[in-house]
């Protein structure tokens, strides 16, 4: 088996109107090297650089060490072939990779044979200058979209970190404040209830006294229910909260 040939060699030539997108090193495994040479030269020409490898074990390593994103390889090659080469690179791969299969295979079989291996596009022999370059174009999108979907996902997570930090700072201080302010307002009722009993235990008190007495009676008894539910409440999280009609008193009764 040959080893693998590696290519750095970086040129920005502009070839035409169209999709000009991020320059980056591409893998590209066939074990014909005049097929190798017609792919190498194509990708330099639009920017890019370029990792050699003269069959699949070769691709493996390479992109073991690389992690290339854009994958360019040939189906049939000794050893391991182009689909054992895309199913091991979906087995392992982190992140995203465009793999595109080159093939002189037709037939729907061969085709979802090769889908279900994970690869994303064909390209069919012979070669194709101007074909190739709209496959790599479309390549190009694809993955620059996917970048731009990754960045966009990180950052909504450490938005939704943010305001969820955020959001408990708040309910830690509303749990504060609202136990602070539930005691504050119980201590005073209490003394208020316990000179209302008072009163009512007196005697010689009108009519329109003793309903008074009962008045204050029965809305210190609810307001200090209501305490006892805000004093809850402020020890509740968010997600433990339930509200019923029944728990607060109706207009008319105070």
């Amino acid at each position: 088996m040959g080893r693998s040939k590696v290519t750095r060699a970086v040129r920005f030539v502009h070839i035409g109107a169209g999709f000009q997108g991020p320059k980056m090193d591409i893998l590209v495994a066939d074990d014909d090297a005049s097929g190798r040479f017609l792919l190498n030269s194509t990708l330099v020409e639009l920017g890019h650089s370029v990792t050699e490898a003269a069959n699949g074990s070769d691709a493996w390593e390479a992109w073991k060490r690389g992690h290339h994103q854009l994958v360019i390889s040939d189906w049939m090659m000794p050893g391991i072939d182009g689909l054992e080469l895309c199913r091991r690179i979906r087995a392992e791969a982190s992140g995203f990779a465009y793999i595109i299969l080159i093939t002189a295979r037709a037939g729907k079989a061969n085709y979802l044979d090769a889908m279900d291996s994970g690869v994303d596009d064909f390209l069919h022999k012979p070669f194709d200058r101007d074909r190739f370059i709209a496959r790599v174009r479309v390549a190009m999108r694809i993955l620059d979209l996917h970048q731009r979907l990754r960045l966009a996902n990180t950052d909504l997570e450490r938005r939704v970190e943010e305001r969820t930090a955020e959001l408990e700072k708040a309910l830690q201080a509303k749990s504060e404040f609202l136990s602070r302010a539930s005691h504050e307002l119980r201590t005073p009722m209490n003394h208020i209830l316990g000179f209302a009993q008072l009163l009512s235990l007196k005697k010689g008190l009108t009519e329109k006294q003793e309903a008074s007495v009962r008045q204050i009676l029965e809305s210190g008894r609810r307001l200090l229910t209501l305490i006892d539910h805000i004093l809850g409440f402020s020890k509740s999280r968010a997600n433990e909260l339930s509200f019923e009609a029944s728990g607060a008193p109706k207009a008319g009764n105070t």
